[in-house]
Formats: C-alpha cells, sequence, structure tokens
C-alpha cells in the first residue's frame, strides 16, 4: 500500500482535532486535580473519625504496616566496615602469639616453625584444643595476618613448601617481594 500523501488542508484538520483533543484532556486533567485536592482536604478534616470506609485494595501483596516497619532493625544495603580508633586492629590472642614468635625470633619462619610455637603455646593457654584443631586454627591466623589484615608478609623461596612469614615492615609495600636488606632473616636450612 502506498501512502497517502496529506494536503495542506487535511494538516489544518487534524492539527486542529488534536489541538481540541489536547484542551479537553486539559480540562480533564484539571478536574481530576481538583477533585484528588477535595479529597484530601475531606480526609485531613476526618482524621479522628472511625467511620471511614475500609480502602479497597487490588490484587497482589498487602502493604506493610508503616508502624511495625519503623520499629524493625533495618537490614537493607551492606553493612558498613567496621573500623577501629587509633589505626590498628585489636588483635587475638593468637595473633599476639604469631607476630610475638616471629619478633622474637627476628627471622622469617615457615609454618612449620610456627606450629611448633603454637602447639607450646595452646598447651598453657588452650588445652582443650587438639593437635588438628590447633593446626587449623593457625592457618586461619596466618591467612588473616596475611592477607586483609596487612600485618605479616610472604616470602615463597621456591626451596621449600609453603610460605616464609614475616613482619610487613621487611617487605616492599607495593610489590610485596622481601626487601634485600632482611635476605639474612631468610633461613633455608632446619636446625
Amino acid at each position: 500500500m502506498a501512502k497517502r500523501r496529506l494536503n495542506e488542508k487535511d494538516i489544518k484538520e487534524l492539527l486542529t482535532q488534536y489541538r481540541s483533543e489536547r484542551r479537553r484532556l486539559i480540562f480533564q486533567l484539571d478536574r481530576v486535580r481538583e477533585a484528588i485536592a477535595g479529597l484530601k482536604g475531606q480526609l485531613g478534616e476526618n482524621d479522628g473519625e472511625d467511620d471511614e470506609a475500609p480502602v479497597k485494595r487490588g490484587p497482589g501483596r498487602p502493604r506493610k504496616n508503616p508502624e511495625e516497619k519503623a520499629n524493625r532493625p533495618k537490614k537493607a544495603g551492606r553493612r558498613k566496615k567496621r573500623t577501629i580508633k587509633n589505626g590498628g586492629y585489636r588483635l587475638s590472642d593468637w595473633d599476639q602469639m604469631v607476630v610475638g614468635a616471629i619478633t622474637k625470633a627476628d627471622r622469617l619462619l615457615p609454618k612449620e616453625d610456627l606450629k611448633l610455637q603454637a602447639m607450646a603455646w595452646a598447651r598453657k593457654n588452650e588445652p582443650l584444643m587438639t593437635e588438628p584443631e590447633i593446626e587449623v586454627k593457625l592457618t586461619r591466623v596466618l591467612q588473616k595476618l596475611s592477607g586483609k589484615r596487612g600485618l605479616l608478609g610472604t616470602h615463597r623461596s621456591g626451596l621449600r613448601r609453603g610460605y616464609h612469614y614475616g613482619l610487613k615492615d621487611w617487605f616492599f609495600s607495593s610489590s610485596g617481594a622481601l626487601r634485600k636488606q632482611h635476605y639474612d632473616k631468610l633461613v633455608l636450612n632446619k636446625d
């Protein structure tokens, strides 16, 4: 079908029709706004009365009670990160034991050596823990301190299995590599 080309007369008629339709819709919109304003005014006058008709609900889930919502604790959104004043973290006893062992030895320690110290420490402080539980706890502490807490740095020598753990000051902050002046703290042979 070919499109019919409109002439000037047809265009004027269409514009007139659209304008009159627009005026009618604006008039109706004004009437609706007046009706809403009137109903809001009546609602304001009848606030204390109980003879109001119940609000008709459409299909779907009923609305939540706003009073209940105000009393309920907020859950939406992400939890804010907990920040601790003084810029540091509160270290647990296990954290202090690991950092203390590395500081006291003044060298990079593999997990094996830290495990021996953790076993001795746990005999006094956590006597009910078994050896596998101590190893799991030590692994978690090492992951935490060398990961998100950033108190320990890790070095993989390639000659032994696993990491050697040392204080973060002994490592470059940008690359995480061991500083040359601290290579003497890396002891690879077993005593």
